[in-house]
């Protein structure tokens, strides 16, 4: 592509190059409001349910202690008196977890204060138990300022802003004599705008302090450390010093950690009254079953999974899921190290307009079926990325905005093509409709390039044929059927100069004069134009068979034959004629020639005659088509003398007696340029026995030359010319 042509493609995408940024900044603009968050959460959720079926399973560690429909029907209606969990405290006692997890708030005294000091006691007998605490409005409440809740400490080592976690300045929390026997974790896990909760605080402000969350409270004791083992660097992540290893949690600027939601199959879980009474059997026979979770060194999540429970809510895998699944899963998180991923912004930002930026240029340019189908098939192949990352390695790609945005800058290029096409193929038809046949139009509007008008110089391959004794023709139909028999012919012939890549020019009666590489460029157009004559010279046989089974046509049409003749060279195309009535044409030297090889093939006996320069140029395009040397001729009107060949017919469907025949004949040429009479006429007559046509052909026309020189020698210097006499 020349450099003004790729200059001038590249100026009719200053629309998109305005776009793209405008877009960009638009789809970013959506993604932050609650519609553009609800559309991503939602491709979220089909994430998480399309790999929901190949989630590993959960952290060992992490063990859900369900309050189920079983278990109420054993052990009575809910709320349960504390009584029921103090005794579930002592049973555990002979299996000591690592940590036992109530996602329950006990923050109003029982009406026996019996039964809290007796949890409060089994507490002091078990290892580890977490109880909840959530701050939030209390009317008539005073603002919470101490520096514990039970026996957990406010977290000191803090960087960012307290005012951005999730908290109040009061709190709710559990009955004193609970608190003081165990440590507390918040429960606060505000939902989303679609009531999912997605994010999970890991801190929580009561009033001017930080506590830590049920789940982090639950790493710390499951490391054995207290608060002062926790850094917090706001949108960053937590640090945990713990015994075993010290951890780095990622959390954003409020404090929280997106859940990598695992399905829930994936949780060991061990309804309550089936674990209490397989800890009263153990108790007495000491052999714990294999099949069931060790519970020692397990972090026990105790929370409502009954169905007619307030603990439910709504997560990516259902609609109706137990909370504290949230919690274990959070846990499970970070004990495997299984947070969501994502990419760095400004990175993709820049990986999507640069994606985005290429397939505007296929929109713009490529077939319209390709502008179509390839940002479809972008968008199916981002998401089946989007989808396969997530499930490979948890990886969030973005997929409402990028897609969003994608289609919008898409869908305005290709409404930009069309209506640069629109204009274009008004502008073409409104000049060459008069002038030029419909296809060659629509042509030139497919071709994307604007046609010179004027007579300008181009180089072209130019095409004239004939039909052999034609006046004959006109003497044996009538008129009708002569002009039946033309549009037959002058169809089939036209249509494969055409979808050659030719340029109908005009017909002369049975003539077609045409054109290659103007007004539309074609790479190899003398190539293309040898092509075009040879499948003219076989569909001829063909239509020659055609009308010799309809039977009615006298005999001269089945013996129809076509004279070719081609040059390439430079000439003037361009419209041209008067005032009142113009055709794209073509003038010059080099139309001149190819319509004096079309007559001059008469003269050897062939149907297709070329120059040199159409041999020439064809060959450095593709090697494929056999070439016959005929003479070195000056034509009349001419001066400068011009090789001519014959086009034989493509390489690979040539018959052996061909290829001997061609043979004989360039040895014959070779004795007779040498002068070499005899020697010629012998090659010649062996060549003639071998031509397909036996009455006229260039065998038989070279013995009668080497007849006339022998009897009429020329001078030494002879260089072979031979002089047309006639047209």
């Amino acid at each position: 592509m020349s450099k003004s042509k790729l200059k001038k493609k590249l100026g009719s995408l200053r629309l998109e190059f305005l776009l793209l940024p405008l877009v960009l900044l638009l789809a970013l603009g959506f993604n932050m409001t609650p519609l553009g968050e609800e559309m991503e959460n939602l491709t979220l959720d089909w994430r998480f349910k399309a790999r929901g079926p190949s989630d590993p399973a959960a952290a060992p560690q992490v063990l859900m202690v369900g309050i189920d429909e079983d278990s109420l029907a054993k052990l009575g209606r809910w709320p349960w008196s504390r009584q029921t969990h103090a005794e579930l405290l002592t049973l555990l006692g002979s299996r000591p977890p690592a940590a036992v997890v109530f996602d329950l708030l006990f923050t109003e005294p029982s009406a026996d204060p019996a039964l809290d000091q007796m949890l409060a006691d089994a507490m002091i007998q078990t290892s580890a138990p977490i109880i909840g605490a959530m701050a939030e409005a209390l009317p008539k409440v005073q603002k919470f300022d101490a520096e514990n809740i039970g026996n957990t400490m406010a977290i000191a080592s803090f960087e960012g802003d307290i005012r951005l976690l999730v908290g109040n300045d009061t709190v709710l929390l559990p009955v004193k004599v609970l608190g003081e026997n165990s440590h507390a974790g918040m429960v606060n896990a505000p939902p989303g705008p679609d009531g999912v909760r997605r994010q999970l605080p890991l801190v929580v402000r009561c009033g001017s302090r930080v506590f830590p969350s049920l789940v982090l409270q639950s790493l710390l004791t499951y490391e054995g450390v207290e608060s002062d083992a926790v850094t917090v660097s706001l949108g960053n992540c937590i640090h945990v010093k713990g015994k075993k290893q010290t951890w780095a949690i990622p959390i954003d600027e409020h404090g929280q950690m997106t859940i990598n939601y695992r399905h829930p199959d994936t949780f060991k879980d061990f309804p309550f009254a089936r674990l209490a009474g397989r800890l009263m059997q153990y108790n007495k026979d000491k052999e714990w079953p294999k099949e069931d979770p060790p519970i020692t060194g397990q972090v026990l999540f105790i929370g409502q999974t009954a169905a007619g429970l307030a603990d439910l809510g709504p997560t990516p895998h259902s609609s109706h899921t137990s909370l504290v699944l949230t919690h274990a899963n959070a846990l499970s998180n970070i004990l495997s190290g299984d947070y969501i991923k994502k990419p760095d912004f400004w990175q993709f930002v820049g990986f999507w307009a640069l994606a985005a930026l290429l397939t505007v240029l296929l929109v713009r340019f490529a077939p319209i079926w390709l502008a179509v189908l390839f940002p479809l098939l972008v968008i199916g192949g981002y998401g089946f990325a989007a989808f396969h990352f997530f499930k490979l390695e948890s990886l969030h790609l973005p997929v409402a905005w990028p897609v969003l945005g994608f289609m919008v800058l898409e869908g305005s290029s290709m409404l930009h093509r069309l209506v640069l096409e629109s204009k274009a193929k008004s502008r073409i038809t409104g000049i060459f409709g008069t002038f030029l046949a419909p296809t060659v139009v629509k042509q030139l509007i497919a071709s994307g390039e604007e046609p010179q008008l004027g007579g300008h110089e181009a180089e072209i391959t130019a095409f004239f044929s004939d039909i052999a004794g034609f006046s004959s023709f006109s003497e044996k139909l009538t008129p009708e059927r002569l002009v039946n028999l033309m549009n037959d012919y002058l169809s089939e012939m036209a249509d494969i100069l055409q979808d050659n890549g030719g340029c109908l020019d005009k017909f002369i009666g049975d003539a077609i004069v045409g054109m290659f590489n103007a007004p539309l460029s074609i790479v190899g157009h003398a190539h293309s134009a040898c092509c075009a004559a040879l499948l003219v010279q076989k569909r001829q046989l063909e239509l020659r068979e055609k009308w010799r089974k309809e039977g009615d046509w006298p005999e001269i049409v089945y013996e129809m034959k076509t004279r070719i003749g081609l040059n390439s060279g430079p000439a003037i195309v361009g419209l041209m004629g008067s005032s009142r009535r113009k055709n794209y044409t073509m003038m010059g030297d080099t139309v001149n020639l190819a319509a004096r090889s079309e007559s001059g093939a008469k003269s050897y006996g062939v149907y297709t005659m070329i120059t040199g320069e159409t041999k020439s140029l064809a060959e450095q395009h593709k090697d494929d088509i056999a070439f016959r040397y005929l003479d070195k001729i000056v034509v009349k009107g001419r001066t400068l003398p011009a090789e001519v060949y014959e086009v034989v017919g493509f390489k690979n469907e040539l018959s052996a007696q061909t290829i001997e025949c061609l043979s004989l004949f360039q040895q014959g040429i070779e004795r007779y340029l040498a002068q070499d009479w005899d020697g010629a006429k012998t090659l010649f007559q062996s060549s003639a026995k071998l031509e397909i046509h036996q009455d006229d052909n260039p065998s038989l026309i070279m013995l009668k030359r080497c007849d006339a020189l022998k009897a009429s020698p020329p001078p030494a210097d002879w260089d072979g010319v031979y002089v047309m006499k006639s047209k």
